[in-house]
């Protein structure tokens, strides 16, 4: 038809005319793998990945689909990866054309927050249903964002003396070195299926699970007196200072798509050289010839931390119901008689079960049942490692130091001297 008839057949006003240059926008958009990918050297045809909402299982990725099929004879991507939208805490989309009424641009976040912080929320959701949204949001995600970057702090201050390329033996690994080392590689294995199924969530879970219980309030806590008051050479420190930083490496090397910048900030205080986004994700330490025997010392490894765990509770409520009753002021106060009922006890080194609870004076008795009871230790407090030991005061030339501490001061001293 002539475009007076098509006008007058639509009831169109008098003189519309018909263009030619404009196509279905499916159809449009659905040939972008021709026109586009298959024209650029620099790209790939078909696609890694096609990206897109919900809707566009029955708009670009059903058009894109069909037109490559009939062009080629294949799909032109790989994979589908589809997201939901964002709503407000009403469930009411948020969309330009919506009258949501509060900024929408990524650009306001980024310069309220920090473009980190927003990464870390668009990683912290499972982005493939609809998504719930409020600037509130970003003030709970700023305490999981701190730990994370004081965790990477911390382990860098324990590092300012690490002798990098130093193979340190296993022998001096203690349990809780091991059962790090062990943990990480879970959680390496778990990051890398969760990145190559895009399962970001996954990954900030496993991460924030891992920086606040595994070695905030464990490894490092447990840690910290041989770090601080062991000598600066001494192979127990040493051994642990080879754990942090592998744990640093992996840390930051897994966080890098996510936390962007402070990733690369981290890695830059390290000097450890290029960026760390030039790098690779790590790779767990087991082989798979090793793999059946790791697995099995990781789980004598993972059951002798449990039972020690579970007699730290036992002890920590112990030493809470002495502190209420003013017994006590802190738990390197107490002399504690802990009754286990667990064989780990027997097996483990004292010192290292004094490091473990975070104790200056601990007996430990069988019995059938856990049981911990709680007085004032006799022993007078150190100086330097703040623990009551009963060598504090022995000696005339450092009374306020344990055998331990002047031990480290007589060679730092020396050493110091002859130089």
């Amino acid at each position: 038809m002539n475009d007076v008839d098509l006008a007058k057949k639509l009831g169109l006003p008098e003189g519309t005319t018909h263009r030619t240059d404009t196509i279905d926008v499916w159809i449009d958009s659905g040939v972008s793998h021709k026109a586009v990918l298959a024209t650029r050297p620099e790209l790939r045809d078909p696609a890694d990945m096609y990206l897109e909402a919900t809707d566009q299982h029955r708009g670009w990725f059903q058009s894109s689909l069909m037109t490559s099929i009939a062009l080629n004879g294949r799909a032109p991507y790989k994979t589908c990866v589809t997201h939901g939208f964002v709503v407000d805490l009403d469930g009411k989309k948020i969309s330009k054309s919506g009258t949501y009424d509060k900024p929408m641009d990524a650009g306001h976040f980024v310069g309220r927050h920090g473009a980190d912080l927003v990464r870390l929320w668009a990683s912290s959701i499972d982005y493939t249903d609809d998504v719930p949204f409020s600037e509130e949001m970003f003030t709970r995600l700023g305490d999981t964002y701190r730990r994370i970057r004081n965790t990477l702090r911390i382990l860098l201050g324990n590092l300012f003396d690490f002798e990098s390329g130093k193979q340190e033996s296993r022998k001096d690994f203690t349990l809780v070195d091991r059962w790090i080392l062990e943990r990480l590689d879970h959680v390496i294995t778990d990051c890398r299926s969760a990145y190559e199924t895009f399962e970001f969530h996954k990954v900030y879970h496993t991460l924030n699970q891992f920086c606040a219980v595994d070695l905030s309030s464990l490894y490092i806590d447990i840690t910290k007196d041989r770090m601080y008051c062991d000598a600066p050479d001494s192979p127990r420190r040493r051994a642990t200072q080879s754990v942090m930083h592998k744990t640093f490496d992996t840390l930051c090397r897994l966080l890098a798509p996510v936390l962007a910048f402070t990733a690369e900030e981290a890695w830059h205080h390290s000097g450890s050289g290029a960026s760390i986004h030039l790098l690779e994700f790590p790779l767990p330490r087991r082989s798979e010839v090793e793999a059946g025997q790791m697995k099995d010392r990781q789980r004598v490894v993972s059951d002798q931390i449990s039972e020690l765990l579970k007699l730290r509770g036992v002890i920590g409520q112990a030493i809470e119901r002495a502190r209420q009753e003013k017994s006590i002021g802190n738990a390197l106060e107490a002399a504690v008689v802990l009754k286990s009922n667990s064989e780990v006890t027997t097996k483990i080194d004292k010192e290292e079960l004094d490091e473990f609870f975070i104790l200056s004076d601990l007996t430990i008795e069988s019995a059938q049942e856990a049981a911990a009871s709680i007085t004032k230790t006799a022993y007078k407090k150190c100086a330097r490692c703040w623990r009551h030991r009963p060598s504090v005061g022995a000696s005339t030339e450092h009374p306020d130091l344990c055998d331990r501490c002047e031990a480290v001061v007589a060679r730092v001293t020396n050493k110091v001297g002859s130089t």
